[in-house]
């Protein structure tokens, strides 16, 4: 059985549980934390040096890590993964703007206001943060103004992979619904068979950090 190596906090392993869902794929889970500085423990980093989740080892011992690689490898084969060139190039457009301007924003801001030490000496960043936050979301408001899913005329990866923290972005006080299309697009998404909400569990199984890694050790 396939290990998932996350939280459920994380929207990253959100994004990786909800393909594994879509496509009935059982995996257990083993709960590694940020918040814990588990990523970094170097039981974890021997098996993901990047010292982040989500990570997953396949029965065979192999390991793959990053949430984008992940949504890539369980979709090639299915209709989340076009076949066509363009369509793709399309999918990784939208996939590359969630890591590079989407949850840059919207996942450090919720971070920084959820489990910093001390949040008031963080203002100029949250700020900062907020104004980006507010800035992508609108780019998705207008893509979405004029299309009912990001990248493709169907659901793709893109969507997966944008779904969780902009669902989330009412925890750093962002209402979703003030972006009408956006608003529209969580509600589509949210009406998919396979759709997986948000801090819900598809693990068959969910193993503590210090027994999984106490037992190999």
């Amino acid at each position: 059985m396939l290990t998932l190596f996350g939280n459920l906090d994380s929207g990253n392993v959100h994004k990786v549980q909800t393909i594994l869902h879509a496509r009935d794929i059982p995996f257990r889970r083993v709960d590694v934390r940020q918040d814990r500085g588990q990523p970094r423990d170097p039981r974890f980093l021997a098996l993901n040096p990047m010292g982040k989740v989500p990570a997953v080892r396949f029965e065979d011992g192999d390991v793959l890590s990053d949430s984008g690689a992940l949504l890539f490898h369980f979709a090639e084969g299915t209709g989340l993964w076009p076949t066509d060139r363009r369509r793709q190039a399309e999918v990784l457009r939208w996939m590359f703007f969630e890591q590079y301007s989407h949850e840059p924003a919207l996942a450090v801001l919720r971070y920084l206001m959820r489990f910093a030490p001390d949040p008031a000496v963080q203002t100029d960043r949250i700020a900062e943060l907020t104004q980006k936050a507010r800035f992508v979301l609108g780019v998705l408001d207008d893509r979405l103004a004029t299309q009912d899913w990001i990248a493709d005329a169907v659901p793709t990866i893109a969507d997966l992979a944008l779904y969780p923290y902009t669902r989330l972005a009412g925890e750093i006080g962002l209402d979703p619904g003030a972006w009408p299309a956006l608003s529209r697009w969580l509600t589509r998404v949210e009406s998919l068979p396979w759709h997986l909400p948000v801090y819900t569990d598809a693990a068959t199984e969910l193993i503590p950090f210090e027994a999984y890694f106490g037992s190999v050790a």
